[in-house]
This record gives structure tokens, sequence and C-alpha cells, in this order.
């Protein structure tokens, strides 16, 4: 691994910042106990005292200084510093006024790194290093050098970082005034001249591509077949394995302990309690020994077989014991052989009297009969399979016994593959087992880069049942192993994010901020609570509306994370020692997404999943997909809006969030085909309702609304066969298609389109008029072909709370003020119908 370079020996000082201010000034809400760095620091600044963002590790999310140059350090620094701190007094003498919220942290990063890449090409070419004395062919060389190394799209923020530094010019070191080297142009105008594409660039203010619907569709239908089929089987297969794991790690031996002392008094009570024991015969010497005559006592032997292996010295003259007692000990042995209470004892037998009930402390090592009894005991039962190599391998050839895991699964922890060789007692046992094999006791394990236990397969049954493409049925799974196990946990993990981040339009970094138990209401629908980020410096806690398979896919990824606090994290905790990564959630959306797709593509035919059309699909893109599909609905600019968590007054108009729900060419098909059918079951439910009298709708066109529903319910009751089949949807949505052949469906209202009664065609010339509605000009609380329902309800109380919210903002200029009391009038009055009714 490469050191990072040295910080250069000279430090540049700035004559407009001091070095101890904090670079994180009162615009942030830091975190207690995170050391907040200071415009001295000229190496780094790390973001983590204003809270690192789940989704970055903490290397991004740090502002890294050059440490070769010490004048760009400085520059880089100073303007950082400006950016974080936008009101400061240095600025203001300055002449600097930009907007009293700090600019975003990972924007001051960006806009750094461009910096310090145009900074280093200057260098490199011998430009000045004062952007000020550069003349027109040093910019234009730096957009052809640029083209050569990143995307155009990309050169677009090098040119707004560029703009930014021009603002700043006062208060940079080194640094004097310039013009917009582009006269103004927008970047991505500036960008395809120095291209010279003919290829138009896209105009709408946002370049996100939507998913391909050929792709959309079985991507998610493949996360639900995870989230809402498989992932019951693979938790019930995590504990399975956390169990066997459990009860291989134990074993069938006690752990091991040292021997326990013997005291001066338990010593002299066994001396005393054997030989009063008529049949305890003393041994003796045959033959002379070192310093011991023939017919003396083995005192050693004679302390084992008393002890009966616990002490060798309970007869020993030895330092430190007690003289008298051990006196007393060989005292009343000799007396026993006065007695004639002794035998002769030859060298060879002395061994074989300390056999018989030897003392064998806890976790002792033990007898060839226990091992022996072991294996047999084990292949006795017949659900008991010999693991066999699959494969040979260095350690043996295929269809070979795999000892050392054998071994764990008989004793447990530690490894005891030696006890099936080494001696003629292990190659004995080796041989059983050998048998066993042969005659067909054995399962065949993949070696899969792994070793042990955890390539043991476990019979899966229960499994969810599958149709296959083939037309067959059956589990999707019949076995798994540790490793497959960790494959689809990972594979559930990816499964929840796409299918949160698809249809919530979280961000990527929110969808990563969910922690336990974020699942809530607001406004009286399902929500989920998450951490908004952008453009954020204090993170806020923010709803976003679900629907319940949302709710069960952050349940099920609850159960997958063993993180503490956050959803999506590593697949297991750190092991001891690891700190890199310790306590860090987050994971790298984009490879997951990848591996989801590659894998269901890859075992989609086993699993009874359709195959996912390649595509390269990233978290943004689930957004802007789901936006543009909600996008359809009438007036769902609002809505976006305050899903999207777009900071724009939604009282007028909010070119991202209609950027955001712009079609794409690839999903009008797909948008003929489904709409009609969705319609007609929204209004089947809506029928229902009617049937048994309630008010389903209000707004200018709720009397329409109710009428044709009323008259679609005469006709079925004045019609025995109809009301026969009154149960039956697809005949019901038949007959309200007919009653309501213009319906369409919104996310704020429903429009009964009638051309003549529509507001929106206003807006159309004369030869445009009547074809359908203009979605982007609907007035849900004007219109008298709009009908609002109590599923509307949540977000017209939204709206109303946050035009009630800016109307009481005290720096709210008149004009904008009064366009805002005039909506909240328009809303209110939706609302008050609403709660008249008891829908809101």
């Amino acid at each position: 691994m490469m050191a990072r370079p040295a910080l250069a020996s000279t430090t540049l000082v700035s004559e407009r910042f001091g070095d101890d201010e904090p670079v994180f000034g009162t615009g942030y809400q830091l975190l207690p106990g995170m050391r907040v760095p200071v415009f001295a620091d000229a190496v780094a600044w790390s973001g983590d005292c204003i809270g690192r963002r789940a989704n970055f590790s903490r290397s991004d999310w740090t502002l890294y200084f050059p440490t070769n140059d010490p004048l760009a350090s400085l520059q880089l620094r100073e303007f950082a510093f400006c950016l974080l701190n936008p009101t400061h007094a240095r600025l203001r003498q300055a002449s600097i006024y930009l907007l009293a919220e700090p600019a975003p942290f990972l924007s001051v990063l960006t806009d750094c790194r461009k910096l310090r890449i145009v900074l280093r090409m200057a260098r490199e070419h011998g430009w000045p290093a004062d952007f000020g004395r550069w003349e027109t062919e040093h910019w234009q060389a730096l957009i052809a050098e640029r083209l050569k190394e990143v995307e155009p799209k990309t050169l677009t923020g090098d040119i707004a970082a560029v703009r930014r530094l021009r603002q700043l010019t006062a208060v940079i070191t080194g640094m004097s005034a310039f013009e917009d080297p582009w006269e103004g142009w927008p970047a991505l105008h500036v960008v395809k001249e120095a291209v010279e594409d003919a290829s138009p660039v896209a105009d709408d203010g946002l370049s996100t591509p939507a998913i391909p619907p050929e792709t959309w569709w079985p991507l998610l239908r493949a996360a639900w077949t995870y989230i809402h089929t498989f992932a019951p089987d693979i938790l019930r297969w995590k504990t399975e394995f956390a169990e066997r794991a459990e009860a291989l790690g134990k074993g069938t031996e006690p752990p091991r302990k040292r021997r326990t002392p013997m005291t001066a008094d338990e010593a002299d009570a066994m001396v005393e309690a054997w030989l009063s024991d008529p049949d305890s015969l003393v041994p003796l010497h045959e033959k002379p020994l070192r310093e011991s005559p023939a017919g003396s006592p083995i005192w050693t032997t004679l302390s084992q077989m008393i002890s009966r292996g616990q002490n060798l010295f309970l007869f020993a003259i030895r330092p430190g014991a007690n003289h008298e007692r051990v006196e007393a000990r060989r005292a009343g042995v000799l007396a026993a052989v006065a007695q004639g209470r002794s035998r002769t004892v030859g060298h060879r037998e002395v061994g074989r009297l300390t056999e018989a009930g030897r003392y064998r402390p806890n976790g002792a090592h033990p007898t060839r009969d226990t091992l022996d009894g072991d294996v047999k005991k084990w292949l006795a039962d017949p659900a008991n399979l010999v693991p066999v190599r699959a494969e040979a391998d260095e350690q043996g050839e295929a269809g070979t016994p795999m000892l050392g895991t054998l071994a764990r699964m008989i004793w447990g922890l530690p490894r005891y593959g030696h006890r099936f060789g080494v001696t003629a007692a292990g190659h004995e046992r080796r041989r059983v087992v050998e048998e066993a094999v042969v005659a067909g006791q054995c399962q065949a394990v993949g070696q899969r880069g792994s070793r042990g236990y955890r390539l043991l397969p476990l019979q899966t049954s229960g499994a969810a049942q599958v149709t296959r493409a083939d037309g067959s049925t059956g589990p999707w799974r019949t076995r798994i192993t540790h490793d497959e196990l960790g494959e689809e946990l990972r594979m559930l993990r990816a499964s929840c994010y796409c299918f949160i981040a698809a249809l919530s339009m979280m961000r990527d970094s929110e969808v990563q901020e969910i922690t336990r138990e974020a699942v809530g209401s607001h406004f009286g629908s399902p929500a989920v609570k998450s951490r908004k980020t952008k453009k954020e410096p204090s993170r806020p806690e923010q709803f976003w509306w679900i629907i319940e398979p949302v709710a069960e896919a952050i349940a099920v990824a609850e159960k997958v994370s063993w993180h503490p606090t956050h959803l999506f994290a590593t697949l297991e905790p750190p092991a001891r020692g690891e700190t890199s990564y310790q306590g860090r959630p987050g994971i790298i959306a984009g490879d997951e997404i990848d591996y989801f797709m590659d894998r269901v593509n890859a075992t989609g035919d086993r699993f009874g999943l359709a195959e996912i059309p390649q595509a390269h699909v990233r978290p943004h893109m689930f957004r802007k997909t789901m936006s543009m599909i909600t996008g359809r609905e009438p007036d769902s600019e609002i809505a976006l809006g305050l899903q999207l968590k777009h900071a724009a007054r939604r009282a007028m108009s909010n070119r991202t969030t209609q950027a955001y729900g712009r079609m794409d060419v690839s999903w009008i098909k797909e948008f003929d085909d489904q709409l009609e059918h969705a319609a007609a079951l929204r209004l089947v439910e809506l029928l229902k309702a009617r049937r048994g009298g309630d008010v389903v709708a209000v707004g200018p066109g709720a009397a329409r609304l109710h009428a044709g529903l009323d008259k679609v319910i005469a006709a079925v009751d004045s019609d025995p066969e109809l009301r026969a089949q009154i149960a039956d949807e697809r005949l019901q949505a038949s007959l309200l298609a007919s009653e309501f052949p213009e319906l369409h469906l919104g996310t704020l209202n429903h429009c009964l389109f009638h051309a003549p009664q529509a507001e929106c065609q206003n807006e159309l010339p004369e030869d445009q008029r009547g074809r359908a509605p203009l979605i982007g000009a609907c007035q849900p609380d004007r219109c008298r072909n709009s009908v609002i329902t109590r599923a509307h309800a949540p977000i017209w109380v939204a709206e109303e709370e946050d035009l009630t919210a800016m109307a009481k903002e005290p720096r709210l200029a008149p004009p904008r003020r009064e366009a805002v009391l005039i909506r909240l009038d328009d809303v209110q009055r939706i609302t008050r119908a609403l709660r008249e009714e008891g829908a809101a």
C-alpha cells in the first residue's frame, strides 16, 4: 500500500481566516464528542462531526488537500471555508453575499476535487496559477484536455466549480478577479460547442434516464418474490444454520479445566481412608532403585494409587511442605507394611497399578474406547452422512472422506481430524468411516473455495413452491450450504433495497438512512421515517408515504440486518479486532443492484423467476422512473414535490419536479396498455362503497360521479342476470367503462374528462382543444370534471399544512404571500369538504 505523501514543509497562512477558526460554524448541528476540524488543518477536513451519510465511507466523507503544493492547499481551504461559512464577516467585508444556508458538504467535496484537477493541470502545463491571468486559449485548452478524460456531462461540474470560485476571488490568496470565461452560457451548451456534437442535448434540466419497462417490471417482480415468498425460508434457514453452528461448536466433551489443588486436610483424609481398607496393599521395590533400597515403599506410585492420579506428592519431603503431616502419612504406611499389607512389584508392573480408576480432570483427553464409541454411535444413525469430496483437492481425491469436517460434526470444536489417523486406533476409526462411505452413507460436498462445516448442506424441507418456465412445479430449493445462504441473504438485502427505492422514490442516501422501527403513519397514511441529507446540513427527519408491500420489505430488511440501528449494512458484524468498518452502516448500492440482476438471470430458471433484460440500473434511476409513472396522473406535480422532498414553493411551478415526471419514449406504449385496466379496477372499489350509501367523493365533479355510479347500480339491480353476477369485477368494470369512457385517475384527483367543462383546455389553441386532458394545467379544486376521494385526502391535508406554514413566513414577499393565500383558500375548500365527510 502506497503511503500518503508527507505534508510540504511550508504551510502558508491565510490573511483573512484564522488558523483556529472551526470549519463548521453556526450553520451546522455538531455531533457531541466529535472533533471539529479547524482552518489550519492543511491535510484533510473530516465531515464526521456533522454526521456522515450511511452510504459513504470515512474517506468518501473527508475533504483532502494537496500536500505537495502549499498555495493550492491554501486556496482550496479558503474556497471550501467560504462555502461552509457563507455569512462569515470576512465575506461581508469583501462584498461577497452568498445564501445564508451553508453549501452541502458533499457539494463542497465535489467542487474542491474539480478545482484541484484544474490547478494540477495548470501546474503541469505551465499555465499561470492565477486564473485572473488566463487568456481565452487557456480555458479552451482546459476544456479540450478534460474532454479526453471524462464524459461531456461530467465536465459541466468543472465549469460550475470554476464559476463558484470566480464569486470568491476577493478572499482567495493569489487569485485575482476574472470574468466568466464562458460569458454566462449554460454549461451544457459550452460542452456541446466543445465536442461539436450534432445530437441534441437534453434541456429538461434532468439527465437521469428512466429504467426501460422491459427491465423495470421483471426487476420489481423478482424483488417482491424474494421479499414475500423466499424471505421466510431464508430467515428460517439462517436460524437453523446458527443453531447447527452452535451445536457443532459445543461438541461432546466438557471444556478443559486445570487440576483442582488438594488441601492438606483432604490429603490426610484420603490416605487415612485408603489405609483403613484391609484390601489395600502397599507396593514395595523388588530391586534397589537409585536411593531406594529393595523392600521400601514406592512412594510416588502409592501417591498416584491413593489419589487416582490427582496428586504425586502425598509422601514427598519438599521445601514448603508440612513435614510433620508427611511424616505422619509415611508412618501410617510403614505400620501397614509391618502388618504384612504389602506386595513386591517389579519395574514393569508399576505402570499397571495406576491404570484402573485413574483420576481424570475435566477436559482431559478421552480414552480410546470413548472415541471409538462416539464414532460408532454417530454412524449408527442413518440420518448422519459422512461428508466426502465432490472433487479432488490438495488433501484428497474425489469421494474420499473429509475427516476434519467429520470430526467437527462428531466432537465439535476444536478440530479433531487427527483422531482418524496418527495412531493405530485412529487408523482403525478411519477404516470404519471408509466402510460406511462404501455402503453409501455419505454426501458429496463441493469445495467452492471454502473449508469446514460451512460446506455441509442443509436439507431445506418446507421450501416455498414455485412454477418454472417449463411448467414444472416444486420447491425453489431442496438443499443449501452456509456459503449459499450468504448469497441468498445478500440477494434478500438487495431485493429489499431495490423495492424500497423504487416504490418510495427516496434517494439512495435516504434509503440507507432508514433505521429500525421507522415505519409509522403520516397524515393518516403509512409512511417511513428517514433523514434528508441533500441540501440539509441539519439532516432533518422526514416522512415518505409508502404502501403495505414496502412496509413488508422494510420489516424483512430489519430481520436481515445485524446492525443495531440501520437496516442496510454488511451482512455480518465485524470480527474481533476489526475496526475499519466497525459500526459503519451502508452498502454500495450499484454493486448490489448488479449482483441481484446477474444472479436472478443465472438462477431464474430453477427459482421460477423471469429473466431481467440487461440494462444499466442505478439508485437515482428508480426515483426517476417511479416519478415518471406517477407523473401521468392529473396534477401530480404537488404529490411528487411532497414525496421527492424537492425544496420548492409548491404553490408555484417546480421545474425539477416536472423534469422528474416527464415522459420517457420507451414507456409510452406501456402506459397505454396498463392505465385502462387500473382505472376500471379503481372504479369498482368506488362502486362498492357507493352501493353502501357512502359519499365517495367531493369536489366540483362529485355530483356527476355519484350520479353515474347510481345509474350503474340501478342498471345492475333492475336486471336479474346482472344482479346474479354482482361479484364479477370484470362485469362491473365493463359497465363502469361504458358509463365513464373518459375517466382519468390521478394522485390528487380523478378527472371525468368532458372537454367543454375542462379548465385545462383553456390553455390550448382552439384547434387542439377537446382531444385529451392537459395534465400539467389541471385545476382539481376548480374544474367541474374533478373529483377527490378519500384516497386523495392525505396529500391535500399535507398541502394545506405546507401552505399554512409558508404563509406564516415573515420574510415572504407580499406578491408571493398573496399567491400562497389564494392557493391555500382553494386547497381549504377541498379539505373542508373532506373533513365534513369524515375522509380527512
